[in-house]
């Protein structure tokens, strides 16, 4: 897709500085190469501007709370999300660290962001401390990650560990997200972070399913979509079976962890033998900043 490539060049020029509130306000176009597209296609292209912005804590509550309870999913009547939007907002205008993107100018609600929390400094601090313990229940009793999500169990470790989370439609354009993790990492050069616990939540499929759009993986079949004017020319296909992250980012990040934690929605109904749809579950990542790094360059790569 040329003419989106260069687009996002630009926002690669542009993410040096950002002093304002409007940080990085460079269009990326969700667009195809019309080229590909037969004369007598059907399918109808439409352009969108999608701008990267800092956190505003008077304007994105509603939608990071609404994107957090889509993410704990089963799970979502455990936590108060409310104080929790407020934490992850107030973490990215203490850090100066964290990004969203939206398509309406600023005061509009975000499609997605990426943003962290300080473990060690936010550890007690109730709109932070209930989600810890959630996780924490998820853990094996002998885990990696249980240090460090409980730096109380071990007050002389030198890690210091950060919580990113990493929230967005499942639609947004996948060449947008590894600018919104470089530039965090970016942000956070001098917070001296050592390990870094990417929550998410991911779903199983046994291989008989049709294709529901949940294969973000298949650039082939989205062409040929494009090709033949039929927007649902593969939804008849059967995945494949396996597990997966529902972000596809976040693959790049698991080929390169120190660990992936997966565990059970505690609050999922038991599914049936032959209950429809797929299997969500929750998913706690660690990676270290030096492997994120890499990743974030095969993600990029990939987009390209």
């Amino acid at each position: 897709m040329p003419s989106q490539q260069r687009t996002l060049e630009a926002v690669s020029a542009a993410t040096a500085s950002a002093s304002t509130s409007t940080k990085r306000k460079n269009p990326t176009r969700d667009d195809e190469d019309d080229s590909e597209s037969d004369s007598g296609s059907d399918v109808s292209m439409i352009n969108v501007d999608f701008d990267f912005y800092n956190f505003n804590p008077d304007v994105d509550q509603i939608a990071i709370k609404r994107l957090l309870r889509q993410t704990l999913s089963h799970d979502d009547e455990l936590i108060d999300v409310h104080p929790l939007a407020d934490l992850i907002l107030s973490e990215g205008v203490r850090l100066g660290a964290g990004s969203s993107i939206k398509t309406d100018g600023e005061e509009s609600d975000p499609w997605g962001l990426v943003g962290v929390v300080d473990i060690l400094e936010n550890r007690n601090n109730p709109a932070f401390s209930p989600f810890l313990n959630y996780l924490l229940s998820t853990l094996p009793s002998i885990s990696p990650l249980r240090l460090l999500l409980d730096p109380s169990a071990s007050p002389a470790a030198a890690s210091k560990p950060a919580l990113i989370f990493s929230l967005r439609m499942l639609n947004l354009p996948l060449p947008l997200i590894p600018h919104l993790y470089r530039m965090l990492l970016s942000e956070l050069q001098d917070q001296g972070f050592t390990d870094y616990l990417l929550w998410g939540r991911g779903y199983r499929l046994e291989g008989g399913e049709e294709n529901l759009g949940l294969d973000m993986n298949d650039s082939s079949s989205k062409k040929n979509k494009k090709k033949s004017g039929n927007a649902n020319a593969n939804n008849g296909l059967p995945l494949t079976a396996g597990t997966f992250a529902y972000h596809p980012e976040e693959e790049f990040i698991d080929n390169v962890a120190t660990h992936v934690h997966t565990y059970p929605f505690k609050t999922a109904p038991k599914r049936e033998e032959d209950a429809f749809g797929v299997e969500q579950f929750g998913r706690l990542v660690l990676i270290s900043g030096d492997k994120l790094k890499s990743a974030i360059e095969a993600m990029q790569a990939a987009c390209q």
